[in-house]
């Protein structure tokens, strides 16, 4: 089995990592498929849980039905013959393209504006091009969308024992322990705040830790911006409470009002091992 999963996100980390999310979820099931990350920007690579290809996103060219199916986007879609093809978020690029793919396609919510779905003269949302649609954060609001449990990367059992950070750090057990982590724009680690002493992780550097969340149970505090990732990991690894969230402006995404919204809220599974499951059940039909 060929899984494609393709999104065309390119501030930070967030979105090719939801890619590596499901992939890693596929291997806790012993699903040896092949997943295929198809993105403008690499997510962390020094993982086998999937395979990564790099792909341009050139809006004027998808634009143009004659044009799409001609694109580098296309051409590697065809190319790697999915039998499902995951997209996150970005439908838009896919819209010409998508009736070439005899594959299967679900589409990822995460929170997004209204005017994400309202297209434009030259792409409209085409909601039969999408099998299933699946909410992944309560803010979600696409009225056949099915509630999912946020995609996360790491589950409680895969986060480092505690006294790992201090030791690889080499600081003393006892010295308190601050980190500001930002997986967005370059810099925006430098505006969360915290001391002199703080130890700043910024995704754009190799110092950053990969997946940051497994290494934070040491940490006595932790500044964090509100983006999906960050939010969600803190929620379901247990360390929410710690973490002082900045939220940072996005076009297509409110992350004031994740944290003002999300917070009370409680995760019951990973959603990433859902939607394995769902992918594994429907290979085995």
């Amino acid at each position: 089995m060929r899984i494609a999963f393709f999104t065309a996100g390119t501030v930070g980390l967030g979105h090719a990592v939801r890619g590596l999310a499901i992939a890693r979820a596929l291997r806790r099931r012993g699903c040896e498929a092949s997943f295929r990350i198809f993105s403008p920007i690499p997510a962390p690579a020094d993982h086998e849980w999937a395979e990564q290809e790099l792909v341009r996103i050139v809006p004027a060219e998808l634009d143009d039905p004659r044009c799409a199916r001609e694109t580098e986007l296309a051409r590697s879609l065809l190319a790697y013959k999915p039998d499902l093809l995951i997209v996150d978020l970005f439908w838009a690029p896919l819209r010409h393209i998508r009736p070439a793919l005899s594959c299967e396609a679900w589409l990822l919510l995460r929170y997004v504006p209204l005017w994400w779905f309202a297209g434009s003269r030259h792409r409209s949302f085409v909601r039969a091009q999408f099998t299933r649609i699946f909410a992944l954060e309560p803010l979600v609001r696409w009225p056949d969308a099915e509630p999912l449990d946020p995609v996360v990367i790491s589950n409680p059992e895969e986060c480092q024992p505690r006294g790992s950070l201090r030791e690889r750090l080499g600081l003393a057990p006892d010295r308190r322990l601050v980190v500001a982590m930002q997986a967005g724009r370059p810099g925006e680690a430098l505006r969360l705040g915290g001391g002199p002493d703080c130890v700043r992780w910024d995704s754009s550097l190799p110092s950053y830790p990969f997946p940051a969340a497994e290494w934070l149970g040491d940490a006595d505090e932790i500044l964090s911006g509100t983006g999906y990732n960050s939010f969600w990991e803190a929620v379901w690894l247990g360390y929410a409470s710690r973490v002082r969230f900045v939220p940072f402006p996005r076009s297509i995404d409110d992350q004031r009002r994740r944290l003002n919204l999300g917070q009370p809220w409680r995760m019951s599974k990973n959603g990433a091992d859902v939607l394995a499951a769902c992918i594994t059940g429907r290979q085995s039909h």
